[in-house]
């Protein structure tokens, strides 16, 4: 079935300009549930000019204003981004190109555990096979307690591919799966966003024949009966530029994400959106493979 493209309206608007969103790169963004703390990743160098190194900063509101962004207590010396931050606010799974035990360093997931004196702990790094001597993007966690994630680990099917390590119900994960492909391609799949319920998946895509920009789309499906939807390319928010790093609020109204704008564009900006009338038209349109 061929669907007209037609665009839902959509009103995309950055996210604190001048505050969060600069002429430089941000990137991530990540809040908490109570919507009172922001964490995201920020660098000072030029989008899609090779290796970039972020920090990771966050902001608090205090029912008016967001404070001037800060360097995260855990961040600051490595190259650090794509925080997450659980729904209990205790947990932020984060990227990290730093020194770890097991001698390597490539993009890795960390976690740091929030404090009784509401500081962070020191950075931890999840133990392989949840981590590989290849690289990681975008943890997320669902209510069950599983763990998505990007990485360019061999054996997927394309550059880069989605994996989810369930949670055994014992408090432990269990090796990471590839998610398929339905949702997997022969090119590369990124930057991830999943609901609290594990049915939502947003996520980005490079190269696919459908993406208005080869540097990377967003995509959408949906989970029924334990089955993905074929992804659809979410045409209202694409654009020219990379278009990535999802992130939707617990009650699905608003979606944050990511984007440069246009090809030439050497910075990033967060921008946020109504999430409800994209619910509707993809969830209307999603067929199964």
């Amino acid at each position: 079935m061929v669907w007209a493209q037609e665009k839902t309206k959509t009103n995309k608007i950055l996210f604190e300009p001048g505050n969060i969103a600069t002429k430089y790169v941000e990137y991530g963004a990540t809040f908490t549930l109570d919507h009172t703390e922001v964490y995201f990743a920020r660098s000072m160098q030029e989008w899609g000019k090779g290796d970039m190194k972020s920090s990771i900063h966050h902001s608090f509101f205090d029912g008016e204003k967001w404070s001037p962004p800060q360097i995260a207590s855990f961040s600051g010396t490595y190259d650090d981004s794509d925080p997450y931050i659980t729904d209990d606010g205790k947990t932020i799974y984060f990227i990290s190109k730093r020194p770890s035990l097991e001698n390597t360093i490539s993009s890795d997931i960390w976690t740091v555990k929030r404090t009784s004196d509401n500081s962070w702990t020191e950075p931890e790094r999840m133990p392989n096979p949840i981590n590989s001597e290849k690289s990681e993007y975008s943890p997320r966690v669902d209510i069950r307690g599983n763990l998505y994630f990007a990485s360019n680990r061999s054996g997927g099917y394309g550059q880069g591919d989605l994996y989810v390590a369930q949670n055994n119900g014992k408090g432990q994960l269990n090796a990471p799966i590839n998610m398929g492909n339905v949702i997997n391609s022969t090119t590369g799949e990124w930057n991830l966003e999943i609901n609290s319920n594990g049915n939502i998946l947003i996520f980005e895509a490079s190269q696919r024949k459908e993406n208005v920009s080869s540097y990377g789309d967003l995509y959408i499906s949906f989970k029924r009966n334990n089955t993905w939807s074929i992804p659809q390319n979410i045409t209202e928010l694409n654009t020219s530029g990379s278009d990535l790093c999802p992130f939707l609020t617990d009650d699905l109204k608003m979606l944050y994400f990511t984007s440069s704008d246009s090809l030439k564009s050497t910075n990033t900006n967060i921008y946020v959106t109504d999430f409800v009338p994209i619910l509707e038209k993809y969830q209307k349109r999603a067929l199964n493979h």
